[in-house]
Parts: C-alpha cells; structure tokens; sequence
C-alpha cells in the first residue's frame, strides 16, 4: 500500500523479585530501539508479581510519560510486598526494599518522580518511610519531582499518584520540581 507508514515498538519489561515472589523491588519498562529520558517512578506497593500483567498504572505510566519524552521507565514502591491492599502495620522489614533503591539511585536519571500519592498520612511506619525516602533522595533534588496536571486544577495536591493522575488528568501530566528544605519535608515547586 502506498503513502503508508509502519511503526513498531517493542517493549521490554523487568521485574525484579524476591526468591518467594512477594516482594517486588523494581519494575522496569523500556522500549528499545526508542531515543528518550529516564525516569524512576515511586509509588507505593506492588500489587502483582506477574510482569505479563499490565495494569492502570502500568498503562497510565507507559501512555504518560511516553508523551513526556520517557521511554525508559523504571518503578520503585515504598514498599516491596505484593498485595492489592496494603497493611503498612503487617510490613516486619523494609531494609532489603530501602537497601535497593540506594542502588537505584547510583544509576542516572533524568527525572525522579514521586507518586506514592496521599494514602497512610499519619500512619507511623508508611511517614517514616516516607521520611527515609525523601531524605535519600536530597543529593538529587534537582531532579525529584511530582506529577500535577497541566491546568492547575489539583495544584494544592502533593505527590499524585499514577492511578489518581491517569484517571482524571491522562494526557496533561506535567511535573513540578518538589523543593527540599533543610527538615527534609519536600514542599513543592513549579517545573
């Protein structure tokens, strides 16, 4: 057929596990063959250990920040258990999990987005790691920040998550530049 264009993309997709499969340190999309940025995802637990799975989040991220100019994507969640309903309180360690994103963090990126979104806001265990997270991530700060929508509408919002993102703001994602004061609570800055 004439006047026509073919375009293929083949996407790569890694999980990396614990040997019982109920953790999940890393999710790792790539679309090879594709020239674009590198972004590391936090959100907030897995909820599967079946990479042949693409879920909201997966897509919302994949159609997102590949608008964005992103084609290597790799995610990282607060905590590492699977489970489709997070009980921070039945988390024994997160060490190996924390352990892990340091090594994330040797690698380059050219953003470091923050999405665990507004869940657990109280909750002890989820605040402090949250609070080790953000603490891990000053080195970096020119580089961290959070997703908001291109409108403002949900400006006064902090750290989005992809699902919440996805399902009212697909297609005018923007990022804003999370600013680090000196007691380590992120506050946010315009990109």
């Amino acid at each position: 057929m004439e006047n026509t264009v073919k375009q293929t993309g083949l996407l790569e997709k890694t999980g990396v596990f614990d040997e019982e499969l109920e953790n999940r340190y890393e999710l790792h999309l790539t679309y090879n063959g594709v020239k674009g940025k590198r972004v590391l995802v936090i959100c907030m637990n897995p909820a599967s250990d079946n990479i042949q799975v693409f879920d909201s989040t997966t897509n919302y991220l994949l159609n997102n920040f590949g608008m964005m100019g992103y084609s290597d994507i790799t995610v990282w969640n607060l905590f590492s258990r699977i489970c489709t309903k997070l009980k921070p309180s039945e988390i024994a360690d997160n060490d190996r999990n924390m352990e892990y994103l340091k090594e994330l963090l040797q690698s380059s990126y050219d953003a470091i987005v923050i999405s665990w979104g507004c869940t657990f806001i109280g909750n002890k265990k989820a605040e402090t790691a949250k609070k080790e997270v953000l603490e891990l991530l000053q080195p970096f700060e020119k580089q961290v920040y959070e997703i908001v929508d291109k409108e403002g509408k949900y400006s006064k919002l902090s750290y989005i998550h992809v699902l919440f993102a996805g399902q009212r703001f697909s297609g005018a994602w923007d990022l804003r530049r999370v600013k680090f004061p000196k007691q380590g609570k992120g506050k946010r800055e315009k990109k």
